[in-house]
């Protein structure tokens, strides 16, 4: 009876063992899998991070090339616009000297600018002559036509919608710029969270971490998807 007593008492020691291996093996297993969730989020983050930069370091270049260009049409248009205002005087010029030489009647004086006017001039100013009685000064000036038109001015006028237009560019160039830069601090905030949930011994805290961190990864790969790409 002694020896039956023993091997019974063993046999209960044995099933206590095996009882107590599954709940260590349970746990490890959930440690893995956490661990697991951890390392997708780190790898996760980490190439979505670099990504972010990436395109704001290009949607920067973007916006330095725009402002170089608008640079540019500024001295285009500080240009054109000189030489507007040089073509406008001489026909300024010009025209108040014929309408003195008609007010006194010199023909001769009035043919002889006339033959100077220069081309863009002349049809505005043909124009404005033929709106009255011969021999009469019509009102106003040929400046008022629509037939007056510089080609200068058609240019300063193609400049500032370039220069609109690139303006424009900078603008959203910029906005995307900050808006991959914000994703990237998103993109750190998964990195602390998911960094931190396998330091702690309790087991809610770490899953409070694994989940605020799945939640900014969710926004930094919602971003991302939303947000215009650029490759350089």
């Amino acid at each position: 009876m002694g020896l039956l007593s023993i091997l019974r008492l063993s046999g209960a020691g044995s099933n206590d063992n095996s009882t107590g291996k599954e709940p260590d093996e349970g746990k490890k297993k959930t440690q893995r899998i956490i661990e697991i969730v951890i390392l997708v989020l780190l790898a996760t983050a980490t190439v979505a991070s670099a990504w972010c930069v990436y395109e704001a370091s290009a949607w920067g270049n973007v916006q330095m090339e725009n402002v170089g260009a608008i640079a540019l049409l500024q001295a285009q248009s500080i240009r054109l616009t000189d030489d507007d205002n040089t073509l406008r005087t001489i026909d300024v010029t010009m025209f108040l000297s014929w309408v003195q030489a008609a007010s006194e009647n010199q023909t001769g004086r009035m043919v002889f600018l006339e033959d100077r006017f220069r081309d863009e001039f002349r049809p505005a100013f043909n124009e404005w002559l033929q709106s009255a009685n011969p021999g009469e000064i019509p009102p106003g000036t040929p400046f008022s036509s629509p037939g007056y038109s510089l080609k200068t001015s058609r240019e300063l006028d193609q400049l500032k919608l370039n220069m609109s237009e690139s303006l424009d560019n900078v603008r959203q160039a910029n906005a995307n710029s900050d808006s991959y830069i914000l994703t990237t601090v998103f993109g750190a905030l998964v990195l602390f969270f998911a960094g931190v949930a396998g330091k702690w011994k309790w087991p809610v805290i770490t899953l409070i971490f694994i989940g605020i961190a799945i939640i900014f990864l969710v926004v930094v790969l919602q971003r991302i998807f939303t947000l215009p790409v650029i490759i350089t």
